[in-house]
Order: structure tokens, then C-alpha cells, then sequence
């Protein structure tokens, strides 16, 4: 087990076209992938002893047109899926051999054009890399709106993907085909799935007066027919608040809510089945937190958020335990946009807002 009190900073894998806005281990190896705002997908290959320069990636997935919002593996770690806002969820197959390069990737070419507009005294070398083209073997286009939110459960079965039309649909993920689908009044924009993937936690926004809750709802459905379970808006906890992230643990007693936005960025802990806060976690990310990632073990969880730090959490008693990174200027400088552990649970990848993928080990 590794020390997860003890984080250190591994290598910045560079990577600076646009934002990297989604990012995730591929299971039984040390890929990791990582999606930004263009809809550019790199594959990278991590040594298995940190150390020495930031590897380079070896694949690009392309295909998609526009941000890619999320990230997942099936259990295997074959498949990688991904959702975007130009409407449409991929499948790509991931050999074993990856393909061989056959197109360059600039990996610091906003940097250098941007130090050349500030005339700076010192501009670095071009950074490129050959890398290998991999198409996807499988596109689904249920959804006509931007897609916001999806996760894959653990045992690789269902979907569930939520758009900014507020439609939610929940998938046989193996077949491609929907089991259930409904709509909400506003975005989908954090979905989640219990672990018997028997309820669905959707959390509505309606971006109306810049992120103020009051147009906002958190809800749990019974995902079987689509119908709501419970209404958790009317929580005092919850008021004016809008979720932007929401993540059940393994063994479904605990449901983790990130409050997203320009406020205050706070996390609760919520018994699914009595429908009740058990915590408030303290400290909060300064502002609102974008990503929830559980921990292997199922006991631990990440957060992150728009004041650029990741935090690390028990889940049981919603204890800090360590914090990655340090933050770097606020909102408006660099987001963390989502963070994925590695099967072993002893590495995390962040997806930067700056243009890079932060990788953190735990001895």
C-alpha cells in the first residue's frame, strides 16, 4: 500500500495546443491518456521508476472535433472511451503494440509563440514527438448537445453520459446500446453511478446568472426506470449550491459531491441510502472543485479544483491526508481539470489547465 501521505511530483508532461481537460490510467499497464479543449487525444507510455526527462507520447487518438470532457478504461484496460462536446462517445482499442509514428506532435509551440510575442530573452527549443495514429473502433451519437458528463463502472457492464440539453443516458457499455434515458431541466453536468448501477446521482445547472446555485438541483434516480429517488436540493447543506462533481465509493455507502463554481469549492459526504450529509469536508478547495477520483483501495479519494490543488481524503471519515501541488494564482491561472490514480494506486495523473499533465507518486 502505497503512502499517501507523502506525494512528489514526477515529471510535467508538456503539452501546451490548449487545456488539458481530461485525463485517464489505462488499467494493467502505465499508460496514461489525457484529452484537451481542441479534441486531441495523446497516449503516453510512463517508465515504471519515476526519474530522468518527462517521456514523450507515443499515440494520438484522433477522431473527435471538439473538447473532450472525459476519460475512462474499461477494466481490462483494452478500451479506452472517451465523451466530447462535439456530441459523440468513442471507443478506441488500445494494442498491446502501438502503431508505428507516422505524424509529429507539437508539444511547446503555444509556449514559444507566446514568448516571442513578450520578447522574451530566452526562447526554448521546439518540442516535438513522433507518435503512432489510432482510430476509433466504435462512435455512439445518441446525444445532439454537448456532452458534459460520463462515467464507466467499475466492472466495465453501464454507462451513464449526461449532455447540456439535460439528457441523460445510461448504456449497456459493452453492447454500445441504452438501457434508459431521461431528461433533466437543465445541464447533466455531473453524473454518477452506484456500483450496483441501480441509482444514478444527476446534478442539474442552468448557467443563467454565471454559476449561482439558485438555478441549479441535485437528484438521485432510480436508474432501472428512469424515474427520480430523491430530491436532494432542499438540503441546508446543499442551498445555492450547484455539484460539479459526483463520485460513489466501491462499495456504494458513501457518495462524495463536489461543489463546483466560482464559490467556494466544498465537499460533502452523503449516505446513499439514507439520503443524509455525514460531512462536511474541511479545508475546501478555494473554489469550486472540478473532478472526484476514488482510490483503488476504495477507502481514499482525490479531489480537484480551480485553485490548482489536488487533495487526498479517507472516505470514511473524511480525514485530509495529503495535499498535491500548491496553488499557483487562483481560478483564472490554472485549473486542475481531472485526476485519474494508476491501478496500483501509487501514481496520479492531473490534467492541467496550463497545458500539461502533472504525474505525482506515492513511495
Amino acid at each position: 500500500m502505497p503512502d499517501l501521505t507523502k506525494p512528489s511530483q514526477v515529471w510535467n508532461l508538456q503539452w501546451d495546443a490548449d487545456w488539458v481537460t481530461a485525463v485517464a490510467f489505462l488499467v494493467s499497464s502505465r499508460r496514461v491518456a489525457a484529452g484537451n479543449n481542441l479534441g486531441q487525444i495523446l497516449l503516453w507510455e510512463l517508465p515504471e521508476k519515476p526519474g530522468g526527462d518527462p517521456p514523450k507520447p507515443l499515440a494520438k487518438l484522433a477522431g473527435h472535433t471538439n473538447v473532450i470532457s472525459r476519460l475512462a478504461c474499461s477494466p481490462d484496460g483494452k478500451t479506452l472511451i472517451s465523451s466530447s462536446y462535439d456530441h459523440s462517445i468513442r471507443y478506441w482499442d488500445i494494442p498491446e503494440k502501438l502503431p508505428a509514428p507516422s505524424e509529429t506532435v507539437a508539444l511547446n509551440a503555444r509556449t514559444i509563440e507566446d514568448l516571442k510575442r513578450r520578447r522574451a530573452s530566452k526562447i526554448p527549443a521546439p518540442l516535438e514527438a513522433k507518435v503512432g495514429v489510432l482510430k476509433p473502433s466504435r462512435t455512439l451519437n445518441e446525444h445532439k448537445e454537448w456532452i458534459v458528463g460520463m462515467e464507466l463502472s467499475r466492472d466495465g457492464k453501464a454507462m451513464i453520459t449526461g449532455d447540456d440539453g439535460g439528457h441523460v443516458i445510461v448504456w449497456d457499455a459493452v453492447t454500445g446500446k441504452v438501457t434508459r434515458r431521461w431528461k433533466v431541466k437543465g445541464w447533466a453536468y455531473a453524473v454518477a453511478l452506484s456500483p450496483d448501477q441501480k441509482q444514478a446521482c444527476v446534478s442539474e445547472r442552468l448557467p443563467l446568472i454565471f454559476d449561482s446555485g439558485r438555478h441549479s438541483a441535485l437528484k438521485l434516480w432510480d436508474a432501472d426506470i428512469g424515474e427520480v429517488h430523491c430530491d436532494l436540493s432542499p438540503l441546508k447543506e446543499f442551498k445555492g449550491a450547484h455539484f460539479s462533481s459526483a463520485a460513489y465509493s466501491p462499495d456504494g455507502k458513501v457518495l462524495v459531491l463536489g461543489r463546483g463554481g466560482e464559490a467556494e469549492g466544498k465537499l460533502y459526504l452523503l449516505d446513499p441510502s439514507t439520503k443524509k450529509v455525514t460531512k462536511a469536508l474541511a479545508p475546501s478547495h478555494q473554489e469550486g472543485v472540478t473532478d472526484l477520483a476514488f482510490h483503488p483501495d476504495g477507502k481514499h479519494f482525490a479531489s480537484s479544483g480551480r485553485d490548482t490543488v489536488v487533495r487526498i481524503w479517507e472516505a470514511a471519515t473524511g480525514k485530509l491526508v495529503s495535499e498535491v501541488g500548491k496553488p499557483r494564482g487562483g481560478q483564472f491561472k490554472d485549473w486542475i481539470c481531472a485526476v485519474s490514480w494508476s491501478p496500483d494506486g501509487s501514481w496520479i495523473a492531473a490534467a492541467d489547465m496550463a497545458g500539461a499533465v502533472q504525474v505525482w507518486t506515492f513511495p
